[in-house]
């Protein structure tokens, strides 16, 4: 929970651009999905203290930066709580077309590390989190 705080609190953006984006991408998708690009809708859950909310993810390609993705979130917390960041991360593609993500960044102030690792697929999008304060998982699927 303090590690999704910290995160939204650092690198939030404004909500309505992330809304607006989010559309966009959602409507991009084909059905079935058959890329692991594109829109996520779901939930993510703290394993240290319980704490749950709802999760967005938009994931691209990042521009100028082969073997990476950009995985733009959008998390709730709370009652009406919500922060927006985005984290490039180190991707591997597997020859079944399913991406697999583990990357870390620094966190302000002393609070360590936050990791992420976790496979997508074209319709499954499974992670998994930590840091000096928190660990859990993130659960999305295709809006």
């Amino acid at each position: 929970m303090r590690l999704l705080i910290l995160l939204t609190a650092l690198l939030g953006s404004c909500a309505p651009g992330y809304h607006a984006a989010f559309k966009k991408e959602a409507a991009l998708l084909p059905d079935p999905p058959v890329s692991t690009e594109g829109a996520w809708k779901g939930s993510w859950k703290s394993d240290t203290n319980g704490h749950l909310g709802p999760l967005w993810c938009i994931v691209l390609p990042s521009p100028g930066k082969p073997g990476t993705h950009d995985f733009s979130y959008r998390a709730g917390w709370g009652v009406l709580r919500f922060g927006n960041y985005t984290h490039t991360t180190p991707t591997t593609r597997n020859r079944d077309g399913s991406l697999i993500l583990n990357g870390a960044m620094a966190l302000p102030a002393g609070l360590g590390t936050y990791k992420v690792k976790g496979k997508l697929t074209a319709t499954t999008f499974d992670a998994t989190y930590s840091s000096k304060h928190d660990s859990g998982s993130f659960t999305l699927r295709r809006p």
